[in-house]
Order: structure tokens, then C-alpha cells, then sequence
């Protein structure tokens, strides 16, 4: 035996139990390592020192190859070579076996336990985090996008106030050029959606009378009233078609004997209506009566004298017109789709068919969802210095829903001849002084009587046309005003209101012996009927084209 290996075998049982508690608190593999085939390489590759005495003797860790065979540390180890790791301290040998630290305090948050009886503070500080991880964002998101729709509100409402965008070229030109008459945009797209001109050639063949609303239709070369033998619905039909009516009209029979002929009958044919005129008078001694819409309902026969506030429900028919929103002129429903003004409330800059719509069954102003505008008509020959012509004619996009607060107004008859100093009504929501700021918020109604026209251009210094009348008080004080323009002038007939003046224009409000004048609905009875049956025969053949796509 070599002298190391004694001084191994010699060892004292303390150092013994040392190393034995050493082995105790080594940590084994739980898998044994592949058998190495090379020999057992030292942690310090450097020679042996030799040996020069035997208590400086360095320990050298020998790493052997699995087995049962375990090399016993020597009784003193000298210090690790500088160029070798330090190894773990080893427990001193008086400390007993195994963990000997107790756990400290738990830093930080405790983590959430959603076990019964845990802290609630954690679901609170859970739900926080939660907010800040979706709302936050969201809010975000939803704030830009709100800005942002309302910078594009702005920048169109300036857009829509000074420009016209032409969409086929891409470009937008001044407002003042849309609807000027002129080409600006490809495809004449600036002037389409605009104010037409209808000329005042007469091609109507029926008219009514003004007396129990009697039929007469043009036929060789003369008028002559239709006699009630054989006349039925559908030839009722058939004649307020060639007024520009739609609706189920009704008749009756009236005495002919008072009347000075001649007389005819009709009958329905392939291409519409065919008179036949006759020698004498009617076989039966009767002819039609006809009425072709429900109008002028009579809710209120009491005349009011003044201006008041009135319900909607006793001028069924008014309507506001409304130019981007805003109240510009009166008008009156003659049927579901078609309204009645004045042509100088669509001015040069103000032609936009789009920029209109039309507010009804309100005595109150009102802008919200007003009905749309589809065409506007005015005559070819109007001139707003003449102030003659002064009508116009709107088609409306859709129906409008009758009901007590939405009438149409009646038409009168061609040959209405209302005496001087007849009572007349006129209503709108004009300012109520002259000079005024404001409109009236309440629809006003005020009782004014007919001044002749050879009286009232003694005021007016002949500007008065027969295509017009007056109407007014000689003391002043009660006349329509800015704002007013296009409201119906009405008359209580027998049975219901008719419409005979449409505002026009004045001289001031309300002035001593300067009455109000008034574009003469009869003298544009042929125009009107022109317009809406161009628009009915308009629509069916839309109508029908569309079927035969289909």
C-alpha cells in the first residue's frame, strides 16, 4: 500500500461522518449516465504535485465511472487552485441533516384566487386591468372615428355651399355655375337636376266649369258639354287622366236645359277618348258633373277676420317650401304628387331640383323629413322683372299620405268671375311687419277682400296684367308679406275652397292702398293640366317599360 492510500485508511471517524453527510446531501441522477469508455479525467488537467508532506497534501476530485466504487475525501482539503471554480461551501458538520431556512414574507401582489374567501381586492385590481386592456382602445378607436365623420360633415356642408361636384369628370366646379344654363360638367351633368321651362301652348281638351263643376271637351273645332247618357267610371277615369289626374274620381249628373249646348258623347277607343257631337241636346236632358279629386274640404265655414294663428286642420292644403333646410316660399297640394308656388322662388342661384323638399301637415315650421323633390316646372317665357308667369309646379319623389291635416286644394273653373269685394283668405309664414327679422313658428291666416284690377292699377301705375289680380283693404294692415310668396289665395265656394290667386308680389307689407298681388289661377288652368298630364303619361310609360324589362 502506497503512502496516500494509509493515510485513506487511516482517516479519523469524524472526517468520516462528514464525508458520509456530504454523500447524504449529494443529489443522485435519477437516470444513471452512459458508462465511459476513456478513463477518469480529473476537474484539473495540471501533473500531481508530489508529495512533500502529507497534511498540505491537495485533494483531488476524481470523477469515476458509474458503480458502487466511491473515492473518500482525504481528512483536510487544501484550497482550490487559482484557475479553478470555487466550489459550494459545505455545510458545517455540527448542522443537522436537511433543510434547516424557513420562508420569508411573500413579496409583491398575491397572485387571484378565485377559490371562496380570496382577497376581493384581486378581482378589482383583474377587472381594472381588464378595462384598460379593451375599453381604453375602444374608446380610442370610436373618438377617431367620430372626429373624423364630423370633419367629413364639415368639409361637405362647405362643399355643398360653394361647389358642385360633377361625378362622371371628377371635378368640382362654383356653385354659381350650376344650373346656369350652361355645360360645365361631362354629359351636361350640372344641368339636368334643375328647373325646366314648360311652354304655354294650350293642348287641353277638357276644362269644368265653374258652376256644378260641368265637363266640356274640345272636339271639331269647339267646346261642348258631355251629356250623361252611357257615361260610367271608367270613361270618368279616362277624362281626368287629360287633366293630369290619378285618383277614382266622382260624378253625378247635372240639368242641361239652362245650358247653350252644344252637346256631345263619348266613348273609350285604343287611343283614348273619342266625342262624338250631336244635333240637338242630350237624350237624357243631363249632363256630368265630375269631380276628379276629393279637395277643398270645408273643416271651418267661419271666416276669420284678421290675422290669426291657424290649425292646420282648416288649411289642409298649405305647404312650406324649403330650400337647404330653410322655409323660402308657401305652396298648396293640388294632389298627392303634385304642389303648387310661384316661379320667383326658384332664383337663379336656388335651381337645384335637390336642394328642395316640401314640409306638409304642420301649422308649425318644421325641417325634418320633408318629402323630395322630383321636378320642378316653371313657364318658358317667365321674367322675374315682368313678374308675369309667375307659377311653377312641383312633382313630388313620393306620395304624399292624405289624412285631415293633408288635403289637396280645388282648382276653379275656367270661367270663375268672382265680384268685386268677394271674401278671400290667404295664409302663409311670412314676417308678420314689414321689415321684419323673423318668419312666423305658427302658420297665420288673414281675411282680405278681391280689389278690381282697374282700382288696383291706379296703385300700381299699370303693372297689373289680366293674368293677375288684387287683394287687400283700402286701410292697410292686413296683407302677406316676405315669406309668404307662393301661399294659396283661396275662396269658399258653395261646397269647398277653390284656389284663385297664388303671392306674388307687393309693394311693402301692409301699406295704405297698396294691396297685395296675385298670380290669377284661372288664366294657367291649360298649364297646369299640361304639366301634370305630361308627368302622369310620364310615369306610366316608366312604369310600363319597366314590366316589359321585367
Amino acid at each position: 500500500m502506497r503512502r496516500g492510500e494509509e493515510e485513506v485508511a487511516l482517516a479519523s471517524p469524524l472526517n468520516r461522518t462528514g464525508a458520509n453527510e456530504g454523500e447524504s446531501n449529494r443529489v443522485q441522477p435519477s437516470a444513471p449516465p452512459e458508462p465511459v469508455a476513456s478513463a477518469p479525467r480529473t476537474v484539473n488537467p495540471q501533473p500531481a504535485v508530489p508529495d512533500v508532506a502529507p497534511t498540505r497534501a491537495p485533494a483531488v476530485a476524481i470523477r469515476a465511472p458509474p458503480g458502487p466504487t466511491r473515492v473518500t475525501p482525504g481528512p483536510t482539503r487544501a484550497p482550490a487552485a487559482p484557475n479553478r471554480p470555487a466550489a459550494a461551501p459545505r455545510p458545517p458538520a455540527s448542522r443537522p441533516v436537511g433543510a434547516t431556512r424557513v420562508p420569508g414574507p411573500v413579496q409583491g401582489t398575491p397572485r387571484p384566487n378565485p377559490r371562496p374567501g380570496s382577497n376581493p381586492l384581486v378581482y378589482k385590481i383583474r377587472r381594472v386591468s381588464t378595462l384598460r386592456r379593451y375599453c381604453v382602445p375602444v374608446t380610442t378607436v370610436v373618438l377617431i372615428l367620430g372626429s373624423l365623420a364630423v370633419i367629413g360633415i364639415l368639409i361637405k356642408v362647405v362643399l355643398d355651399n360653394y361647389y358642385f361636384f360633377c361625378t362622371k369628370s371628377f371635378k368640382f366646379i362654383p356653385l354659381e355655375k350650376w344650373c346656369d344654363g350652361t355645360q360645365d360638367c361631362s354629359s351636361n351633368e350640372d344641368e339636368q337636376r334643375c328647373v325646366q321651362g314648360v311652354d304655354l301652348t294650350n293642348s287641353t281638351t277638357v276644362r269644368l266649369t265653374e258652376l256644378n263643376s260641368v265637363v266640356q271637351m274640345f272636339a271639331s273645332g269647339r267646346w261642348s258639354y258631355i251629356c250623361f247618357d252611357g257615361f260610367d267610371a271608367a270613361r270618368a277615369k279616362a277624362v281626368c287622366a287629360q287633366l293630369g289626374y290619378t285618383s277614382n274620381p266622382t260624378f253625378t249628373f247635372a240639368s242641361g236645359s239652362s245650358l247653350p249646348g252644344p252637346f256631345s258623347t263619348i266613348q273609350l277607343v285604343d287611343s283614348g277618348i273619342q266625342v262624338n257631337p250631336l244635333n240637338g241636346i242630350c237624350t237624357s236632358g243631363t249632363v256630368v258633373s265630375l269631380s276628379c279629386i276629393t279637395c277643398g274640404v270645408n273643416h271651418n265655414k267661419q271666416r276669420i277676420i284678421g290675422g290669426q294663428d291657424s290649425s292646420i286642420e282648416n288649411t289642409p292644403w298649405q305647404a312650406s317650401l324649403q330650400y337647404m333646410g330653410q322655409h323660402a316660399c308657401g305652396a298648396s297640394i293640388l294632389d298627392p304628387f303634385h304642389v303648387l308656388t310661384t316661379a320667383h322662388c326658384f332664383q337663379q342661384k336656388e335651381r337645384q331640383v335637390d336642394r328642395w323638399q316640401v314640409q306638409v301637415g304642420s301649422a308649425s315650421l318644421s325641417y325634418l323629413f320633408g318629402a323630395k323633390v322630383e321636378n320642378i316646372f316653371i313657364p318658358t317665357p317667365y321674367n322675374l322683372e315682368s313678374k308675369l308667369y309667375d307659377i311653377a309646379i312641383l312633382k313630388l319623389k313620393s306620395e304624399l299620405s292624405l289624412s285631415a291635416s293633408i288635403q289637396p286644394i280645388c282648382l276653379p273653373g275656367y270661367d270663375i268671375d268672382l265680384p268685386d269685394g268677394a271674401p278671400l283668405s290667404v295664409t302663409g309664414w311670412g314676417h308678420t311687419v314689414e321689415g321684419g327679422s323673423s318668419l312666423s313658428s305658427t302658420l297665420q291666416r288673414v281675411s282680405i277682400n278681391l280689389i278690381s284690377n282697374e282700382e288696383c292699377n291706379r296703385d300700381y301705375f299699370g303693372q297689373v296684367q289680366k293674368t293677375m289680380m288684387c287683394a287687400g283693404r283700402s286701410t292697410g294692415g292686413f296683407d302677406t308679406c316676405q315669406g309668404d310668396s307662393g301661399g294659396p289665395l283661396v275662396y269658399l265656394g258653395n261646397t269647398h275652397w277653390e284656389q284663385v290667386g297664388i303671392v306674388s308680389w307687393g309693394d311693402g307689407c301692409g301699406r295704405e292702398n297698396k294691396p297685395g298681388v296675385y298670380t290669377k289661377v284661372s288664366s294657367y288652368l291649360p298649364w297646369i293640366s299640361k304639366v301634370m298630364k305630361v308627368m302622369l303619361y310620364a310615369g306610366i310609360y316608366m312604369i310600363t317599360w319597366g314590366l316589359l324589362w321585367l
